[in-house]
């Protein structure tokens, strides 16, 4: 049949209503990739700093556990996020607090030194706890704060003990990382004390070395411990403060946070 100018009319009207979909199967598609990418966006995903701090935190072949991180993990849930935990040395996560890094960091104390770069949410507890001495028996007596001038002394970098010892430029203490370095360190002879603001902590590596010729000394200092999450106040995580802080303290306010402690057979205000 020959061809008519009719016939290019009806078949451009068709072609144009072909396109027409086609556009708007394309926008379509788009709108919802859009939306996709705006739900993985709200949906972010955040480090959190863990280190062995038992029974509050926990790490076994890499892997982070214990009430602090069911806490940060039910409350970021609520406002979008997602977490990924890593095992990170105490003196690096404030580092990474200093530098603005996007890290939240569990259980910090909120001193003056570190408010310049942080921002401390909760806190989800109050702690009673004491700064304790440690030592090899019959080998250093500890009665009093003062006889701590006579000794050398094993200190965890980074950690506040109490104003008193924190500030004391007369006696000699000797930094290390962390509590299984220390008890190394004392039973080597570096020196003659460790103080601690972490029994717990400190009691499970003596346990798992199997270590027994040891003692804690009579002379404790008793305080007072917030118990904080903290976030770089420079970071790009610190818009977000305010809305964790805010279900943080929600959940310590209605017995959420003493209920995770409860499943761990912990009292989040007494630790032991």
């Amino acid at each position: 049949m020959p061809w008519s100018a009719g016939d290019g009319v009806a078949k451009g009207g068709i072609m144009t209503h072909f396109i027409g979909l086609k556009a708007l199967r394309t926008v379509l598609v788009a709108g919802v990739l859009s939306a996709a990418s705006l739900a993985a966006a709200l949906a972010e995903t955040v480090v959190a700093h863990g280190r062995p701090r038992p029974p509050e935190l926990m790490v076994e072949n890499g892997t982070v556990s214990g009430p602090l991180r069911d806490v940060l993990d039910e409350a970021t849930a609520k406002i979008g996020m997602t977490l990924t935990w890593e095992n990170v040395p105490f003196p690096r996560s404030l580092q990474d607090l200093q530098n603005g890094r996007d890290v939240i960091v569990p259980r910090v104390r909120r001193i003056s030194d570190r408010e310049p770069y942080t921002l401390f949410l909760g806190p989800i507890a109050v702690q009673k706890r004491e700064v304790a001495f440690l030592g090899l028996k019959g080998k250093a007596s500890v009665n009093k704060y003062e006889d701590l001038a006579a000794l050398t002394i094993g200190v965890k970098r980074g950690t506040t003990y109490f104003e008193r010892f924190n500030t004391d430029k007369t006696l000699k203490k000797v930094e290390t990382t962390d509590d299984q370095t220390l008890v190394s360190m004392l039973l080597a002879g570096r020196f003659d004390v460790i103080a601690t603001v972490d029994k717990p902590s400190l009691d499970s590596v003596l346990k798992a070395e199997k270590v027994t010729n040891v003692a804690y000394a009579p002379y404790e200092e008793a305080i007072d411990g917030e118990n904080h999450y903290a976030i770089g106040r420079n970071s790009g995580l610190a818009k977000r403060a305010p809305e964790l802080d805010a279900v943080l303290k929600d959940m310590a306010a209605t017995g959420r946070v003493r209920a995770i402690y409860e499943k761990y057979k912990l009292n989040p205000e007494q630790i032991e």
